[in-house]
């Protein structure tokens, strides 16, 4: 629970390191869904330190352009600041050098002076961070998160000289998409030693994992809205491909979405043959999910491209082996340890082979899990994840007059 008896961030007095947060994907009250909670789980973790969030929302209609105050929030400032901006990220650094310059005005006017600018993406408010840092003497924390990073990278070669000003100006860039940190420490030159891992938080992460005897399912999580970038296709195809080598094991699809996409998901399962051994369930609450991973055979979730997450954890520290992909999702993360099978993204056949590996050979995986606990939860629970955000903050704050 968010203590909201927590001095609010108008206590200029206290000598408390001020972090102001930018993000486009913070989980605020007008906020329309889906989004993530993986920026607020941190934040909540920061109360001790004054805190104040910037919630990004872009749109494309000006007349819809708004900045709403909603002062103290469980021990932060909450502000909601609807920007315009074109799509395809046109006019990218214009757009955010008035974003940066909005946010300025308002830190200007109440008297505010963050030591810490952290950007929840490097690229786009990690723009605008740049320049606030700059402004107010700040160090700039930047989170890279290897979706949105990769494909900017990709599509504007224009912006390279900026990002890697950007990135050498950064006191720390953290990855959060641990699978895309070579890449991106090739394209911006960062300095490695300014680098660290900053995992999403998960509510299950414990230091032993024991050990349960799963029933004969392989649970796939997901938002419906996003069946093509989870990889579900391709698992219902490699699921059909070996299914007379894994009798008696059903495949369950857990989550909601449009009715256009839950009619897909049955058509897909029609499609591959697999009415009598894959079913949709309905959405499942966040504990009963959690339950209901622990006694899986297998977490399978094939995605492209996925920035973290959350999942992979959470089954993990339920004590359920993972299908994941490589480049993608937890990979990096995972370095060393025997708790998963990572594919090719798109490869039937790799799902296939992996789906069959991890269930016949589900007993020794499980038990890799229990005997890695201590390791996973050093590099993926939230006390070493916190410590480690604590202590660049620490180091990074600017010296005061």
């Amino acid at each position: 629970m968010i203590d909201t008896d927590t001095a609010s961030v108008a206590d200029e007095g206290a000598d408390r390191p001020l972090i102001l947060h930018i993000s486009s994907d913070y989980l605020d009250p007008i906020r329309p869904p889906p989004i993530t909670d993986a920026v607020v789980r941190l934040v909540d973790r920061m109360i001790d330190h004054r805190q104040i969030v910037v919630s990004l929302q872009r749109v494309v209609d000006p007349r819809r352009v708004l900045w709403r105050d909603f002062g103290d929030v469980g021990g932060r400032r909450l502000i909601v600041y609807r920007y315009f901006a074109p799509p395809f990220g046109l006019g990218m650094a214009a757009c955010q050098g008035v974003v940066a310059r909005r946010i300025g005005r308002f830190l200007r006017d109440e008297g505010l002076r963050p030591d810490i600018v952290h950007t929840h993406r490097f690229t786009f408010e990690g723009i605008a961070g740049w320049w606030l840092a700059r402004r107010f003497g700040a160090a700039h924390f930047a989170s890279m998160r290897g979706e949105v990073e990769s494909k900017v990278f990709r599509s504007k070669p224009t912006y390279k000289p900026l990002f890697r000003r950007i990135a050498r100006d950064a006191a720390r860039v953290f990855h959060v998409s641990a699978w895309y940190r070579r890449d991106f420490e090739r394209y911006t030159g960062i300095d490695p030693a300014k680098t660290g891992f900053l995992p999403n938080i998960v509510f299950n992460a414990r230091p032993t994992i024991p050990l349960i005897e799963p029933e004969p399912v392989i649970v796939v999580p997901m938002s419906l809205r996003a069946i093509d970038k989870k990889g579900l296709p391709e698992l219902l195809a490699a699921f059909a491909l070996v299914r007379d080598r894994l009798p008696g094991v059903r495949l369950e699809i857990i989550g909601e979405g449009p009715a256009d996409t839950v009619a897909r998901v049955h058509a897909l399962i029609n499609a591959n043959g697999l009415t009598d051994l894959a079913r949709l369930r309905d959405f499942m609450p966040h504990e009963a999910l959690l339950d209901h991973l622990g006694r899986a055979l297998v977490m399978a979730l094939p995605s492209h491209k996925e920035t973290f997450g959350m999942v992979y954890s959470e089954a993990l520290f339920a004590g359920t082996p993972i299908l994941h992909s490589l480049g993608s999702g937890v990979d990096g993360y995972l370095d060393g340890l025997d708790v998963g099978v990572g594919i090719q993204p798109g490869d039937v056949q790799g799902i296939a082979d992996a789906l069959v590996r991890l269930v016949l050979d589900n007993r020794r995986y499980r038990a890799a899990i229990s005997a890695a606990a201590a390791t996973l939860h050093d590099r993926l629970g939230p006390d070493g994840v916190l410590a480690r955000y604590r202590a660049a903050v620490t180091d990074c704050r600017p010296e005061r007059a």
